[in-house]
């Protein structure tokens, strides 16, 4: 698995040997990205906060940061993949990793995009909590195993919901 584009476009990501992760390939995330391009303010990612929740290996946040992102908080609580996590973005100094469960996950902080890809076996019956994190005109960017709503597009084995903030 590798970053797609931008300043760390090519760089190698590691992830770990386990059944815990479902690690988003990179045609998945390149239309994520190409969405969410369309739907940003001024189509960029400069300036922008990220927060990657259940951030796995990272490349959500690390793609976004490749792409211009002023800072992403990483959000992981699995040992091993918090290693492979905190591998990936060694060297990256708007990177900031916390180890902590994502529903429970405590900050002040709001961001301008908030990636959502949980295990899908504990998907969240309620997508609100997550709502919390974001800034007044903020994009929610969501994986799941099933439609959210009449938005979600399909790839692959996951569902992409992109819901933005009033």
């Amino acid at each position: 698995m590798r970053i797609i584009s931008g300043k760390y476009k090519n760089r190698e990501l590691k992830s770990p040997n386990t059944s815990l992760t479902h690690p988003m390939g990179e045609r998945e995330r390149l239309a994520i990205f190409n969405m969410l391009l369309s739907a940003l303010p001024g189509n960029t990612f400069e300036g922008k906060k990220v927060l990657d929740l259940f951030a796995g290996t990272g490349s959500l946040g690390i793609e976004a940061l490749s792409r211009g992102a002023s800072s992403a908080v990483f959000v992981e609580n699995n040992p091993k993949t918090l290693a492979c996590l905190k591998e990936n973005t060694k060297n990256i100094a708007k990177a900031t990793v916390c180890k902590a469960n994502a529903y429970d996950f405590a900050t002040k902080e709001t961001f301008d995009i908030v990636f959502v890809d949980p295990p899908y076996d504990k998907f969240p019956n309620d997508i609100e909590v997550f709502k919390k994190y974001v800034e007044p005109n903020g994009t929610i960017v969501i994986s799941s195993p099933e439609p959210i709503n009449e938005m979600s597009r399909k790839f692959a084995s996951c569902h992409i919901t992109i819901i933005r903030g009033e």
